[in-house]
């Protein structure tokens, strides 16, 4: 008789359950074989302009639902950096949902210069698309053309074919990064207080967004003031209000209380576009998130089918601008949106259940101190002048190589040489790009210069700053003399137009939240180093979707069940 080594079907039952539990990534209890149920909704929440300090400086402030909730029940990563130089708004939202650097994805920054044209590119204009029922004035944000690669969304609607991708933000530019190009992006207009689209992604808007519009949910905030949230004791950790460097802009003021609509005497383009720049934006764009669950009904769709809400916050970002990371503006902002955010959960709970809710947290880029504060604190702080610096350098170049305009403008953070004017001289470019970098290492404020030739050759120091720069750089559409900052020095356009910018390859920058809630997926405690292009990968790893094309991220595999 042959001998069979079978063991007795219970007892190979058992083993094969055993063997299952140790394979990575099987899971029990999965509604499909070998993996956990997606999530009904993957909420992808974005602050703008929100440095990884922040969100947990004034931890023992928050409330219980809101950033505590995601602080105590979700994984969080205390050493998130976003990889690239260029920290812009456009930059940052166009590598959330990709998960490629800017090298890959093509928005090397907000605007730059077309190669072709000469003129001026705004990050996300498209102009054979228009706004809906509205006017679109020039270089408005209509498309995700000028991204170049897929996004998380864009890879789940590809995968099943009935997914629903909603991205909303106060910006144009940061909906649209968001959005890519399969989903819907709404951004808020200052002509009227809406959240619109334009023609790319619909020909009409829907029943629902109509409705919600019908009676002008946006004028329902004017005459309103902002004023601090809780006493005057729980902002000691934050600097006081009415400094001499805080910008007044909008006619918000320097000081509490700041009125909502500015000087508009009712509500008009004025109040539209200030109320954004204060709390009550934040609650706008709550209002509209609200009407997309119900209007769109996401996370409604048959078991194994998840939906992506995007939400972009858009107002910290202008309050740092305006009154600085430090300040008791930006402080009192962020425990108003702590309450935005607790309400919000709650409402998604009641209408999808938290439980079936994968939430996400990060920023676009982070920010740095006002110079002049950080000047108190004994740093070395500044603001340079872009037009000036460029009058300067080729003053430098004319007396070198003779009278001529060698570098014709500066898009954050580079300047634009005029290659036709060398080659009509008959000059050396190399030698004219070396004269340059020569002369702008000794610019006040300026840390470091890369030229187009050393980019090209890969001729750079071996520095964390250099490889910082590569990330962020494009042959074929960045300018020609990179610039980088010292830290704590203000470069950006107009340097008195804020109080405090961003753009910078240091820390206040570049680290920014990267936190992750939802228990079927997510096991809860602080982690350590990871960058923002592993966020996309992980969502997509856990909804079982390939990567986007140009995807560099890591999956966060030790955060995950």
């Amino acid at each position: 008789m042959m001998r069979t080594n079978r063991l007795p079907s219970s007892l190979f039952g058992i083993a094969l359950a055993l063997f299952a539990m140790l394979l990575p990534g099987i899971s029990r209890g999965a509604d499909s074989p070998g993996r956990i149920a997606p999530p009904k909704l993957v909420l992808f929440m974005v602050v703008d302009g929100f440095p990884q300090e922040q969100l947990v400086k004034y931890y023992d402030q928050l409330g219980e639902g809101g950033l505590k909730r995601l602080l105590d029940q979700g994984a969080w990563y205390g050493n998130n950096h976003y990889s690239h130089a260029t920290t812009y708004t456009g930059v940052g939202h166009a590598t959330l949902l990709t998960c490629a650097h800017p090298y890959k994805h093509g928005v090397i920054g907000n605007d730059w210069i077309d190669k072709k044209t000469g003129q001026r590119l705004y990050s996300t204009e498209d102009k054979r698309h228009k706004y809906l029922d509205e006017e679109t004035p020039e270089h408005s944000g209509t498309s995700p053309y000028n991204i170049k690669v897929t996004t998380v969304g864009d890879e789940l609607i590809y995968a099943n074919g009935k997914s629903k991708v909603i991205a909303i933000s106060g910006k144009d530019r940061s909906a649209i990064g968001l959005a890519g190009r399969n989903g819907i992006a709404y951004m808020h207009s200052t002509l009227t207080g809406r959240f619109i689209t334009s023609d790319y992604y619909m020909e009409a808007y829907p029943a629902w967004w109509q409705a919600f519009y019908a009676d002008k949910p946006q004028d329902k905030y004017f005459g309103r003031q902002w004023t601090l949230l809780r006493e005057e004791a729980a902002y000691e950790r934050s600097a006081p209000d009415g400094r001499p460097w805080s910008t007044d802009r909008k006619g918000l003021g320097t000081k509490f209380p700041h009125p909502v609509g500015g000087s508009a005497e009712k509500p008009d383009k004025t109040y539209y576009d200030v109320m954004m720049w204060t709390p009550y934006g934040d609650q706008l764009t709550l209002d509209f998130v609200k009407a997309a669950i119900e209007g769109e009904k996401l996370g409604a769709n048959p078991a194994g089918v998840p939906d992506i809400l995007a939400i972009s916050w858009t107002s910290h970002d202008y309050v740092n601008h305006l009154f600085g990371p430090e300040s008791r503006q930006s402080h009192d902002h962020l425990l108003r949106l702590d309450r935005v955010f607790a309400e919000l959960f709650d409402y998604v709970d009641q209408k999808i259940g938290l439980d079936d809710v994968l939430i996400t947290l990060s920023a676009d880029h982070g920010f740095m101190n006002i110079p002049e504060y950080a000047a108190t604190r004994r740093l070395d702080a500044g603001r340079i002048d872009p037009e000036a610096m460029i009058a300067a350098v080729n003053e430098a170049l004319s007396k070198r190589f003779g009278e001529g305009r060698y570098v014709t403008a500066w898009w954050n953070p580079t300047l634009y040489v005029d290659y036709a004017l060398i080659e009509a001289r008959q000059l050396d470019r190399v030698a004219v790009e070396n004269a340059a970098q020569a002369f702008l290492r000794d610019y006040p404020g300026v840390e470091a210069v890369y030229t187009r030739t050393q980019l090209e050759e890969g001729r750079v120091p071996d520095t964390k700053m250099s490889k910082q720069v590569i990330l962020a750089w494009h042959q074929q559409i960045s300018g020609d003399i990179v610039v980088m900052n010292k830290p704590n020095w203000y470069l950006f356009a107009k340097p008195k137009t804020y109080a405090s910018t961003h753009g910078s390859p240091w820390s206040y920058d570049t680290n920014v939240p990267l936190v992750m809630h939802g228990a079927k997926w997510v096991k809860a405690g602080k982690y350590g180093d990871s960058e923002v292009v592993d966020l996309g990968r992980t969502i997509a790893y856990i909804l079982d979707v390939r990567p986007p094309n140009g995807c560099e991220g890591r999956v966060l595999a030790e955060a995950l069940r």
